[in-house]
């Protein structure tokens, strides 16, 4: 039995559990997990429908053969430009009863589903493959290591030449080239903050050029056979400013406090609330703005999301980023994220990059 045949196993005992008659998929990272296709959403419309009675692809009539390795284990309905795709899924569909829909179908292809089948009720299938997702299998979390050491190596390399005049997005496509070149898939721009810049979580590379005594922020990731890579570091430029190196340790505390909660079982929100208790007793909660940390996997955010409102006990397999962080308006932020996978014995960093505070040569 195939990964993908015992993927497709277990969705159909979780939807006989939940009593659901059929599920449809699109192009998605759902799609992928079950059927190992990376096919993307286009104009004509593809569907995975997975019931009882059969698991087949819907597509589009010239495409059915583009991925032969999928014949063996899919059965396929090619439909022509002549025809309506909706229509020709929904007579695969029961007549009655319930029907799971991944969370990336598009309203349009929906609705015409849910017109043509008027005895059905419908849910969103994400109750079904998150479970499933979010333990992850060796392979699954060997593709993810693997994307991590990449993404550090590129900014390993990027330290090691002049980053003081450069701006943020020159500093931020130069990572994207090194990334590349270290074997991703596909890469985003990530962040490259300086200076105040880094108070902001979330910035938006720009033309600040980096100088003395700035703080550097990068975080960053990528895509590599359809696993992600994601981590943060944050660095002095030529000379530590006031207060940061105690801002820097507060932030690397909390996060080794979070690393050490999580255990199988344990809820998400507690990790959540050991990391922040450590930010909330050095004075600086409020500047702790966001989550502690979200599963990665086919998609860089999925669940776990590591968050103090989250009952859901985590788990073996579990991969989840843990990034604590202070930002202060108008100075600087610092930020320190490694992605953790969850063991019997507790979490396991799937980094390897010094979390200790670094000095950028000017």
């Amino acid at each position: 039995m195939t990964v993908f045949e015992k993927r497709l196993k277990n969705l159909l005992a979780a939807m006989e559990d939940a009593g659901i008659g059929a599920a449809v998929f699109s192009p998605s990272t759902d799609y992928f997990y079950l059927t190992g296709s990376a096919r993307q959403p286009a104009q004509r419309e593809a569907a995975l429908l997975v019931s009882p009675e059969r698991t087949a692809l819907l597509l589009p009539g010239f495409e059915a053969e583009n991925e032969p390795e999928l014949s063996r284990r899919l059965e396929r309905i090619p439909y022509s430009d002549l025809e309506d795709p909706a229509a020709l899924l929904s007579a695969l569909l029961p007549k009655s009863g319930r029907i799971a829909v991944g969370s990336e179908m598009r309203a349009k292809f929906l609705m015409a589903l849910q017109q043509a089948g008027s005895r059905l009720s419908w849910c969103c299938a994400d109750a079904l493959t998150g479970p499933l997702r979010r333990k992850k299998d060796r392979e699954e979390i060997r593709l993810i290591e693997t994307a991590q050491h990449m993404a550090e190596r590129a900014l390993s390399r990027l330290l090691k030449e002049p980053v003081a005049g450069k701006s943020e997005r020159e500093l931020a496509s130069r990572l994207m080239e090194l990334r590349l070149e270290e074997g991703f898939d596909s890469v985003g721009s990530g962040i490259a903050a300086s200076g105040p810049n880094t108070a902001l979580p979330h910035h938006i590379n720009g033309d600040r050029r980096v100088e003395k005594g700035d703080i550097l922020m990068f975080d960053i990731g990528g895509l590599y056979r359809g696993y992600r890579a994601d981590f943060t570091r944050t660095f002095a430029v030529g000379a530590v400013p006031e207060e940061f190196d105690r801002i820097y340790q507060i932030v690397l505390e909390a996060h080794l406090a979070g690393k050490r909660t999580a255990r199988p079982g344990v809820p998400a929100s507690q990790v959540d609330r050991a990391a922040r208790q450590v930010i909330q007793e050095a004075g600086f909660g409020p500047f702790f703005t966001h989550r502690l940390g979200h599963g990665i996997g086919l998609d860089v955010h999925e669940p776990p999301f590591i968050v103090n409102t989250s009952p859901l006990p985590l788990e073996t397999g579990s991969v989840f980023s843990c990034e604590p962080g202070i930002y202060l308006p108008g100075r600087f932020g610092v930020r320190i994220e490694d992605l953790l996978v969850l063991e019997e014995g507790g979490a396991r960093s799937l980094n390897t990059l010094s979390k200790k505070l670094q000095v950028i040569p000017v």
